[in-house]
């Protein structure tokens, strides 16, 4: 998908444990921690979580995600 050097827009369902996801609603960066999957009709419904009480996002398997992307290290 989208690719600006720093930061790719991918799939909910690409997003692993690890990663580290931006939440458009709260305009803020989060690392997932753990991922919960509703499975239904059309594309599912994809939840990540942090550590934090108010740390979860949820997407439609249709919508875009913003996830950083790492440098390899050296």
């Amino acid at each position: 998908m989208t690719n600006d050097g720093t930061v790719e827009v991918i799939r909910p369902d690409e997003i692993k444990e690890g990663d580290v996801i931006r939440d458009p609603a709260a305009d803020r960066w989060f690392t997932v921690n753990e991922i919960q999957v509703l499975s239904g009709e059309g594309s599912g419904v994809f939840s990540f979580y942090d550590h934090g009480p108010d740390d979860a996002v949820t997407f439609a398997g249709d919508e875009a995600v913003t996830r950083r992307k790492w440098s390899p290290r050296v």
